[in-house]
């Protein structure tokens, strides 16, 4: 298919709770019940990381070697306090410091070996899940383009996945290295002295109720901040797009403070969370510091008393101190998982959206692509019940060429988005050489469609590749000829790189004719038995106009062609023109024809001409 965008003069109306609306599915999805949450984790954790469990395995044993050289320093600094500096036992020294060596040796190895294995893994699921994501996004309907903010949509693929990348090791590493580190300590701690492990113990209830409270809050502004970023891509997206108009008109200040509000929105959800995950620190610090001041007022009284070793001591308040770090992260935890699942639970809203537009199981190729296209009584409505086509009936006989005009809203547009099964016919049929176009394959439909449209998408590549779109395997000839019949070559020439010139993003360094020329250069090369041209020539000047209309109407000659036009020039050759109104057609002939009645289209055409 051509890669043109279509025209937004007949947009999809939406309901506030369609479940289509990414706005609608994040709203849903803020309010979900934990166990929604956790069986999304789930199924993310089967869906992708499974894949990956070898990496994900070794990366844990790298976890689990470098807890094993954190736990043991304790040990280390016990024995050297307890043997070297109170008992003075020399031969102990190279013994220490054999095991000194040994325990930096493995930290450093496992260290090494824990980021690369994680950073390869979290690569790997940030690719599969990018490429998962978009083809999947590529399936679904043109009215879920045309309902959601491509910011919004741009957010699921690119920001939620990034966040995944960021969060995922991280998690990882709290969860296993972390946590693994955790219950050494812990072990080796309670192992040493019970009763002062129990005395630090008595903390943990100070810890865990600010937990809780703040990962209620976090769970909410998670969501918000997906998206905050979602609405700031769009805003973005929707001034850089209309740049031209904006600087034009001189509305930089109202676009600067429109971007403002924006930002400064986001800005307020991020500090919050900030704010609410960073509170948590401080109350680690202060239980850190009742429990150490505790265990060094009971254990400093009974080494004074000799009943305990000053090393032991040493090494049971460097084992707190240990403990302190991975602790804080453990805690810290919550925000991590809050923001991981409420990206999971954006892209999965996506995933798990289903086109509506399919194949039937016994849907067959279509067999005359060239045929007539036949409207039976077709009505359509689009999801507010506003009713575009009201019993619609006309056909396109095979190999001729008929014109669509009307005013705008007419249904023109959406003549053309049924004929391509963009959207579903509601009432009545559209058939194609006698077929239903609903029981033939979508592929083959669109295959044997090259349409040009009045907003013109292209690629920022050169010229030849944007003409050859579609058709890579065109030959330079082909692309050449097709380039010759649009006009293309008119303005190539004048190009410094010529046909390998780059036509920038959105093919903002041609004009708008030179752009649809282009456009019309690769539905010509295209050779596609049905031609849709909506308002395909609107931005070409008149002398253009005609040479481009000329080579087309010769191009015409065997191909079943549908026309939407305003300009007289454009649809005066047609075999019969079809005026609509309000979704119906209230006259229809030749342009001689209808000229000679006092109808419609008459009035239409005088209003041109004056």
């Amino acid at each position: 298919m051509t890669t043109e965008t279509l025209p937004k003069t007949e947009p999809a109306p939406t309901a506030p709770d369609d479940p289509y609306l990414l706005s609608y599915l994040s709203t849903k999805g803020a309010a979900a019940g934990s166990r929604l949450r956790w069986g999304l984790m789930r199924r993310f954790v089967g869906d992708f990381i499974v894949k990956y469990w070898r990496r994900y395995a070794l990366a844990a044993v790298m976890m689990a070697l470098y807890s094993a050289s954190v736990v043991a320093l304790p040990w280390l600094f016990e024995n050297l306090v307890n043997k070297v500096f109170v008992d003075r036992d020399a031969a102990a020294l190279p013994m220490l410091i054999g095991a000194i060596v040994l325990i930096f040796s493995v930290r450093a190895v496992s260290s090494f070996g824990q980021r690369y294995l994680l950073a390869m893994a979290s690569l790997d699921l940030t690719v599969d899940l990018q490429r998962r994501t978009g083809r999947h996004i590529l399936t679904l309907d043109l009215a879920f383009f045309q309902k959601n903010p491509v910011g919004q949509i741009i957010a699921r693929i690119a920001d939620d996945v990034a966040v995944l990348d960021r969060v995922a090791s991280n998690m990882v590493v709290t969860l296993v290295r972390d946590i693994a580190t955790m219950i050494g300590l812990v072990i080796y701690v309670a192992w040493t002295n019970p009763v002062w492990f129990g005395l630090a113990l008595t903390a943990g209830p100070a810890i865990a109720v600010p937990a809780i409270v703040a990962n209620r809050k976090l769970r909410r502004l998670a969501h918000r901040m997906r998206e905050n970023w979602g609405e700031t891509l769009t805003s973005y997206e929707e001034c850089f797009h209309g740049i031209r108009g904006i600087k034009a008109e001189h509305n930089e200040p109202l676009e600067e403070k429109r971007l403002d509000r924006v930002i400064d929105q986001r800005w307020r959800v991020g500090m919050k969370a900030a704010r609410t995950g960073a509170l948590m620190t401080p109350v680690v610090d202060v239980v850190t510091c009742i429990a150490l001041v505790g265990v060094i007022l009971v254990g400093g009284r009974e080494v004074i008393d000799g009943e305990v070793q000053a090393g032991t001591l040493m090494a049971f308040v460097a084992a707190l101190m240990l403990l302190y770090e991975p602790l804080k992260r453990i805690v810290q935890l919550n925000a991590l998982i809050q923001m991981c699942v409420a990206s999971i639970q954006r892209i999965y809203e996506v995933l798990e959206m289903r086109p509506r537009i399919l194949d039937r199981p016994d849907a067959r190729p279509l067999a005359d692509p060239g045929g007539e296209i036949l409207f039976e009584n077709v009505s359509f409505s689009y999801d507010d019940g506003h009713k575009v086509l009201d019993g619609f009936s006309a056909v396109v006989p095979k190999g001729s060429t008929v014109a669509f005009v009307g005013s705008s809203g007419s249904g023109k547009t959406t003549l053309f988005n049924l004929i391509a099964r963009l959207y579903e016919v509601g009432d009545g049929a559209i058939r194609i050489a006698g077929e239903d176009i609903r029981d033939i394959t979508i592929s083959s439909l669109r295959s044997s469609i090259a349409l040009v449209t009045q907003d013109v998408l292209l690629f920022d590549a050169s010229i030849r590749d944007n003409i050859a779109y579609g058709t890579p395997d065109a030959s330079p000839a082909a692309i050449a000829e097709a380039a010759r019949l649009a006009a293309v070559d008119d303005f190539v020439g004048r190009l410094p790189e010529g046909y390998d010139f780059r036509v920038g993003p959105r093919g903002t360094r041609l004009s708008g004719g030179q752009r649809q020329r282009v456009a019309i250069a690769r539905a010509i090369l295209r050779d596609a038995p049905l031609l849709l041209l909506d308002e395909a020539t609107s931005s070409l000047d008149v002398a253009t106009e005609a040479r481009v209309h000329q080579n087309v109407m010769t191009l015409r000659r065997g191909r079943t062609t549908a026309i939407i036009a305003h300009r007289l020039s454009t649809v005066m050759g047609a075999d019969r023109i079809y005026f609509l109104d309000q979704g119906r057609i209230v006259e229809s002939g030749t342009h001689e024809e209808l000229m000679s009645r006092a109808g419609r289209y008459r009035s239409y055409v005088m209003e041109q001409v004056e």
